[in-house]
This record gives C-alpha cells, sequence and structure tokens, in this order.
C-alpha cells in the first residue's frame, strides 16, 4: 500500500469520522458557551451604564444640593428657624401650645398602629 491510498483510507474510516464529530463538537460547545457568556456580559455592561448614569444624576443633584446648603440665604434661613435669630428692628413672636399641636399632629399621622375607634373615643372624652 502506498501512503497516499493509506492517508485515504484512514480520513475515510468511521474512527476518524467519530473523532472529527467529537472534536467538532466539543469546539462548537466551547463557541456557545463563550458567545452565551457574551451575551450575558455585555447585559450586565448596560445594566451597569444604567445604574452609572443614575447615580450621576443623584450625585449632580447632591452637588447643587449642598451648593445650596453653602449659601448665605440657606444659613439666615436656618439661623431664624431653628435658632430663632432675629434682625435688627425685627420682633420675634411665638405662639405657646403652637409647637406641642404640631408636634401632636405629626405624631398621630404617623402612627402606624391600629387602634380601635371606642378606644379613640374614651382616649378623647378621658384624655388619655
Amino acid at each position: 500500500m502506498s501512503s497516499p491510498t493509506k492517508f485515504w483510507s484512514i480520513i475515510t474510516s468511521r474512527i476518524f469520522f467519530i473523532i472529527a464529530s467529537l472534536a467538532f463538537l466539543g469546539v462548537s460547545i466551547g463557541i456557545v458557551k463563550s458567545v452565551v457568556r457574551r451575551v450575558e456580559v455585555e447585559r450586565e455592561i448596560s445594566a451597569l451604564r444604567t445604574d452609572i448614569k443614575s447615580l450621576e444624576g443623584k450625585n449632580e443633584d447632591l452637588a447643587k444640593l449642598i451648593n445650596y446648603f453653602q449659601t448665605p440665604e440657606f444659613k439666615e434661613r436656618e439661623a431664624r428657624l431653628r435658632l430663632g435669630l432675629q434682625k435688627p428692628g425685627e420682633n420675634v413672636v411665638v405662639i405657646p401650645g403652637l409647637e406641642e399641636s404640631a408636634i401632636n399632629s405629626t405624631n398621630t399621622s404617623n402612627d402606624s398602629v391600629f387602634v380601635p375607634n371606642w378606644k379613640k373615643w374614651v382616649n378623647y372624652f378621658f384624655g388619655q
């Protein structure tokens, strides 16, 4: 037998066909896995890009808020509200009981505990 006929007999044999098919199958599976992974990575990148845009927007809002907090108007307003400061010639008027009723109304509106109606009436009439 000559070398070319032996070569063609090996290539046309079933064992070679099976080995070549398995190799092709292995390479195909590797390619499919890499394509699937690439698609997953692209999805993750797009999700991260949207997160980045969202965080950049929040960052801009916070920067604007910081700039507002540093303005003299904000400092004056906070000094008036929290510290009761006043300009020369101004008079501060304090209404007694107003702060307590405002605090009580905000506390009762934020209560998430269920109170039966009859107990509300008892509390209303007897002040408990």
